[in-house]
């Protein structure tokens, strides 16, 4: 179906409860405003609201439509997206310093300082990318927000309504904010950076009217500046490119008429290649300039000391401040002018106190830092860390006063608009399925650029609530550097290890991980290439552990490490695929050794005796293990390099889908038999080129490879291709499609990710099961990177490399949910009305013995959460009285 079509028949389909939470693409939504042309400049338009009752003209046409897509198939559609990577914009601290508001790249986010929740969300249209937002001068509760098409939208960020909306057709590529006093009226200005179709780039101001914009141009030039501040009420703007530095100075009484305002600009080479700079509000403009190689030059009163006005043209030096190694990511002042604050790659916020030249340091934080923004009182800090979270910390103690974590996906996963290279390890949680559990890595860098590409490192477990669009917890399943230096002495990153598979059992009581590691290649140089030692030091380190939830901590407790799950003759081999066996406590992992393995909890004893009065401890083995070398033709060549598997949904039998090593062998397919441990029954021809991802739905198998998405119906023995991607330039693991089934509505997912004629090319279809005919299809911006089944919903999980999370869901299929949902609801209902009615016997006597039940249970419950646990290892004191409060209640 039509991309078009879908989304106009959804909107007349959908039930209204589930109205609110589904909403088609804003793309595909109908206008509902006109456009009239400005009075003052062609290239500025305003956009007027009108009545939504206008829209009804085209009523008989969709009407029309809607018939005639009566007998197509269900709609699919998008939710609104929640996550995203929060851009490198300064957040606003009101000034009360209740609230605090965070930019991402379509939207800003408004979060209570008080409590770190997210209160409302300020969403921009489709195609809009925010280049800078700002809070009126003038009216606290208004917010300015600039995005790159050109577009000024006005918001009363406290309800979330839009005021107003002005549109140019110059492209905006950085703006600020400011307040001008003219014709004894108090005006907003917007002063922009926006560059033309000839490459040069223009300073403008515009007068942010009720109904018109008002722009004048105060300077033109061929350098392509990126950046702009505007201090002492519009007179004073300073603009760089990281080069050179333009100051523009006017007078109130020029500003007064922007008509014919003029700014005495200068222009002035800086001695460094500045990443960041600030500029103090000052009788002098004093300036401070972060610069890549790790120094912060000071210009007080920068008229003499940069461009020599009263000076005779001999500029003095500045004073240069030096500690950081890398890169200045950013630099303030502070209120009194007496203190410098910056951050750079080294996580630690650095405070220069000028007047004596001493350093306070605040190390060990998370991630390199990004943004500092000191509030309006100057009593706390704003920062933005580069593993996409923000911090409110308190000017005095230093002490944090809010967290705000939004997902943290790898940075560099790809680009928006490239294939991404790797796909992320996530699940959802089998019993919360709102939440999402996934890797995330344990550090950040902003750049790589120096050393080469940065190896993959994401040995940190983050479990995030899709529906509330909040974080909830984090947690190292490896080894991590968050307080020790993590750069060797020849300058390398020293990573933490990479998780590469995760899964969890159905009820998450168990949780398994295999988390490999590999020292960089400059640490084993000096060792003889050909000797088995300097081999065996090259192959990664790999570890499967088996973790158990705590639900006294809300953490997971590792319980079994297995070093070297799967080996060769001298060195561990690597695990190619993790799976979980449904309705069971078990495991199987299959590796490099081409050996398949099933692993299973058992008792542990201390001794060889069974500890009395404790709760049961469990340890994990391999109960059994099948050697898959006797069905490749390369027994005896280099290891595997790529192999899935999956369980059938009654966990009888497990598929493992391994590579073609030959042309007898091309797409095998080994139905092994979960409970002897021995192979069933093989096929081959399946798929084409390595596999990647297996997914039974009934007697289906759906095997996802580089080359195709096949389906084997297991009980007829038939192979069918749903999607081949032989015309896709770029084959490989990075663009192999992603693929998900679901057991409620009887559907496939499959998301596409490469190039095509030079062109990158994302899309999502959905697939009916068992007729393989396509219901919906739609074309994706941003590469996908993740693919997730929601069994409960019916929907399906998609995260892109803009670290944004969407659910694609059917609403036919989601109201006969619901009206299954309450016929099961009134059975029940009628059910205990007739037993209340009838009353049964064995139902009678328990009541008796009430006081003894309820003493035994709160002396149960009490003891879950203390148990024999010593004083010093309990958890926190809040953890413990929410744990007592619960078991109380419950009991």
């Amino acid at each position: 179906m039509p991309a078009n079509q879908s989304a106009r028949h959804q909107k007349r389909s959908r039930l209204s409860d589930a109205a609110s939470e589904k909403s088609a693409r804003p793309s595909e939504e109908r206008s509902k405003r006109r456009r009239v042309s400005g009075n003052v400049n062609a290239n500025f338009q305003t956009e007027e609201r009108i009545d939504e009752a206008k829209d009804g003209i085209n009523g008989n046409a969709q009407t029309q439509g809607v018939v005639m897509l009566q007998k197509s198939p269900a709609p699919w559609s998008f939710s609104r997206p929640v996550g995203g990577r929060y851009n490198n914009l300064d957040p606003i601290l009101t000034d009360d310093e209740a609230y605090l508001l965070v930019g991402l790249d379509t939207a800003v986010q408004v979060f209570a300082t008080a409590t770190s929740r997210l209160s409302r969300t300020l969403q921009m249209e489709a195609g809009q990318k925010i280049v800078g937002f700002s809070i009126c001068p003038e009216d606290q509760e208004n917010l300015f927000v600039f995005t790159s098409s050109g577009s000024i939208s006005k918001w009363n960020w406290s309800s979330g309504k839009r005021i107003s909306r002005w549109e140019t057709t110059s492209t905006t590529v950085s703006a600020s904010l400011a307040s001008i006093e003219q014709q004894g009226n108090k005006n907003i200005n917007s002063f922009s950076i926006t560059s033309q179709k000839d490459g040069k780039r223009q300073i403008s101001i515009s007068t942010l009217g009720d109904k018109k914009i008002q722009c004048t141009t105060v300077l033109e030039t061929n350098q392509k500046l990126n950046c702009i501040r505007v201090t002492h009420d519009g007179r004073v703007i300073v603009a760089s490119d990281g080069q050179r530095l333009f100051m523009g100075t006017t007078s109130s009484a020029e500003l007064g008429n922007l008509d014919t305002v003029q700014y005495n600009w200068r222009e002035a080479t800086l001695p460094v290649n500045a990443t960041c700079f600030d500029i103090r509000e000052s009788v002098s403009i004093d300036l401070a300039v972060g610069e890549s190689g790790g120094s912060i030059l000071i210009y007080q009163n920068v008229l003499n000391t940069l461009f020599g006005k009263e000076t005779s043209d001999k500029k003095s030096s500045p004073r240069k401040l030096h500690w950081h190694r890398g890169s200045v990511n950013t630099v303030r002042w502070s209120k009194d002018g007496n203190y410098i604050i910056s951050g750079g790659q080294e996580s630690v916020m650095v405070l220069w106190q000028l007047d004596t030249g001493r350093k306070q340091f605040l190390p060990h934080l998370s991630s390199p830092i990004c943004n500092i923004v000191i509030s309006t009182s100057g009593s706390s800090y704003v920062i933005k860390l580069a593993d996409n979270s923000v911090m409110v910390m308190s000017t005095r103690e230093l002490q944090p006063l809010a967290t705000i974590t939004g997902l943290q996906l790898c940075p560099d996963m790809g680009s928006r608009a490239e294939p991404s290279k790797s796909s992320v390890v996530a699940k959802l949680h089998p019993q919360q399925p709102e939440r999402l559990i996934v890797t995330v890595p344990a550090s950040h860098q902003l750049t790589q650029k120096q050393h080469g590409s940065q190896p993959a490192n994401a040995a940190v477990l983050q479990t995030y609530d899709i529906r509330a669009n909040s974080h909830i917890s984090r947690q190292a399943l490896a080894r991590t550097n968050a307080t020790t230096l993590n750069v060797s002495p020849e300058g390398s990153q020293i990573v933490a290890p990479d998780v590469k598979h995760l899964d969890i059992v159905h009820d998450a009581k168990w949780l398994a991980t295999v988390d490999s590691w590999v020292p960089h290649s400059q640490d084993v140089e000096a060792l003889d290439r050909s000797s088995p030692k300097s081999s065996a030091a090259l192959r990664p380190e790999v570890f499967l552990k088996f973790w158990k939830w705590d639900a006294s901590s809300d953490t997971w407790e590792l319980v079994t490490r297995i070093d070297g799950p799967h080996f060769a003759e001298n060195h561990q081999s690597t695990v190619l695929s993790l799976a979980s066996r449904p309705g069971a406590h078990e495991f199987a992992t299959f590796g490099s050794d081409s050996v398949l393995r099933f692993w299973c909890p058992t008792a542990k004893y201390r001794s060889g005796l069974k500890a009395k009065d404790q709760p049961e401890q469990s340890t994990w083995k391999c109960r059994g293990l099948v050697d898959l070398k006797g069905y490749l033709d390369n027994a005896q060549a280099s290891p595997l390099d790529a192999a899935s598997m999956s369980f059938s949904e009654d966990g009888s039998a497990l598929a493992v889908c391994l590579p073609s090593t030959s042309a007898a062998n091309d797409g095998l397919v080994l139905l092994v038999d979960a409970r002897n441990c021995a192979v069933h029954y093989q096929r081959t021809g399946v798929f084409l080129g390595n596999p990647c991802s297996t997914s039974f739905l009934g007697s289906h198998l759906f095997v996802a490879s580089t080359h195709s998405v096949a389906v084997w119906d297991t009980v007829d023995d038939i192979v069918k291709t749903i999607q081949s991607s032989e015309s896709v330039d770029l084959p490989g693991v990075g663009n192999s499609p992603l693929i998900a089934v679901n057991a409620r509505t009887k559907s496939l997912a499959v998301a596409t990710r490469g190039s095509k004629r030079g062109k990158n090319r994302f899309q999502i279809k959905i697939y009916d099961v068992p007729s393989f005919e396509v219901v919906f299809q739609e074309t994706l911006k941003i590469s996908p990177v993740a693919l997730l089944s929601d069994s409960y919903s019916g929907d399906y999980i998609v995260i892109d490399s803009a670290v944004t999370v969407q659910r694609l869901g059917c609403m036919d299929k989601a109201s006969q949910k619901s009206q299954n949902n309450q016929s099961r609801d009134v059975t029940g209902q009628i059910d205990s009305g007739l037993a209340s009615l009838f009353t049964r016997g064995q139902d009678r006597f328990p009541a008796q013995n009430d006081e003894e039940t309820d003493s035994s249970a709160h002396a149960k419950g009490l003891a879950s959460v203390f148990g024999d646990t010593p004083a010093f290892s309990l958890p926190a004191i809040g953890v413990l009285f929410r744990n007592v409060v619960q078991t109380i209640g419950s009991t």
